[in-house]
């Protein structure tokens, strides 16, 4: 150990009232600083993957449809194509409509809600709504007495006092209404029910089995499109495109689009939201930095007498200069551990016991979303780490320009 760390060991032992509270307040700042880019990249990420698992994995990573979203006829030969391609998991015919769900509660009377209709094969091997199944099962099959089964979110079934085994009436909204025919109002009976976090899906959509969509719908054997489910999501944009050249002999109307297509707007604007977030609150760690600017400086006044006796014992001012920079190294090196273990044990009470709730129908999720990623530990770390040596640069180039004659001359 050199010379330079015994004295700046004896500097910080050896603080004042006033040096020491000045340093509190300099690794304080830091700390905070260093917390709160912690806390929102970290809520950044969490939103970021709460949008990826929520909306990709209740939704297929590629949809085909005919323009206009005219239905499919002989969907199977589509179906056996889009298999055929080494990245497509599984594809399943879907229909997709709105309706209106009714159940009748006796202290209240009849409750409905708008809801969004999915009629799946199975839904569980497109769409990953098996994985979130809290209450009874996925069964989408013919029950006896002919009655099909449904599934629908939590927050739904609150609404209408359901769970599963509860008997819902469903209407669904054809696409031609034109003849006044409406279909009538069909029974089901809850299976399942499922939670993902997100109020959109919790809140208004169900799935019912295939040919009971079909047959409220008075379609016969027909689908609005085939979903498909690929094994690397973020590869939708090139497999589409090579789905649709895989059609386009035999089905030139069909059309695949990727769920990047859809919500890779909102994913994008989340992940520049993050970035910006980042930038602008870095702010907070250079003024932070101003208070290491401080001390330094209150410490260079104060030991003028010393920098002048070293100095003249044969210090050399780059020795001077590299004491007083690890002084304000340590205390920013201090600072960034105060805060990550302030910012992430905020982020993990959050995580684990979500004391930060909020309103669903307004934020689309019900807890304030929390993901740590080591790397942006080490990037706040690093740019922390950078500012405060970069701040101990001027109080340090003063201390090192110090002429030792005037220095101890009033001493």
């Amino acid at each position: 150990m050199g010379y330079e760390w015994i004295i700046v060991r004896r500097h910080l032992c050896s603080m004042g009232r006033q040096m020491g509270f000045t340093s509190a307040i300099a690794i304080v700042g830091v700390g905070l600083g260093v917390a709160v880019l912690v806390i929102t990249l970290s809520v950044m990420n969490g939103y970021a993957d709460m949008i990826f698992d929520r909306q990709v994995d209740m939704n297929p990573h590629v949809t085909v449809r005919r323009p206009y979203s005219e239905r499919i006829e002989n969907y199977a030969t589509i179906v056996h194509l889009l298999e055929e391609h080494p990245e497509v998991v599984k594809a399943n015919p879907v229909i997709e409509t709105e309706g209106y769900v009714l159940r009748r509660v006796k202290s209240v009377g009849a409750v409905t809600s708008g809801v969004l209709v999915r009629g799946v094969d199975n839904a569980g091997m497109v769409n990953a709504i098996g994985h979130h199944i809290t209450a009874g099962t996925l069964g989408l099959t013919r029950l006896e007495g002919g009655v099909f089964g449904m599934v629908i979110g939590k927050i739904l079934a609150e609404k209408l006092g359901a769970s599963v085994g509860s008997k819902i009436r469903l209407l669904v909204a054809p696409k031609e209404v034109s003849t006044g025919l409406m279909p009538p109002l069909r029974q089901y009976v809850v299976t399942g029910i499922f939670e993902t976090g997100f109020y959109e899906f919790d809140a208004a959509l169900v799935y019912v089995p295939l040919a009971a969509a079909q047959r409220d719908l008075q379609w016969g054997d027909l689908a609005t499109g085939i979903q498909a489910r690929l094994v690397n999501a973020f590869e939708a944009n090139r497999v589409s495109a090579e789905l649709r050249e895989v059609l386009r002999p035999a089905h030139p109307d069909m059309f695949p689009t990727s769920w990047m297509y859809a919500q890779g707007n909102l994913y994008a604007w989340i992940w520049l939201q993050k970035w910006a977030s980042f930038v602008v609150l870095s702010l907070i760690v250079v003024v932070a930095g101003f208070n290491v600017i401080s001390i330094l400086t209150l410490a260079v006044n104060e030991r003028r007498r010393e920098i002048g006796i070293l100095k003249a014992m044969g210090a050399a001012p780059k020795s001077i200069a590299q004491i007083f920079s690890r002084e304000g190294l340590l205390v920013g090196v201090a600072g960034i551990l105060f805060g990550n273990v302030l910012g992430g044990g905020l982020c993990g009470i959050q995580k684990l016991y979500a004391p930060i709730s909020l309103s669903g129908d307004i934020y689309f999720i019900n807890a304030l979303p929390v993901t740590m990623n080591a790397l942006d530990f080490i990037l706040i770390s690093a740019l922390a780490l950078l500012l405060c040596l970069a701040f101990t640069r001027w109080p340090a180039k003063r201390a090192a320009g110090l002429d030792p004659v005037e220095a101890i001359r009033y001493e």
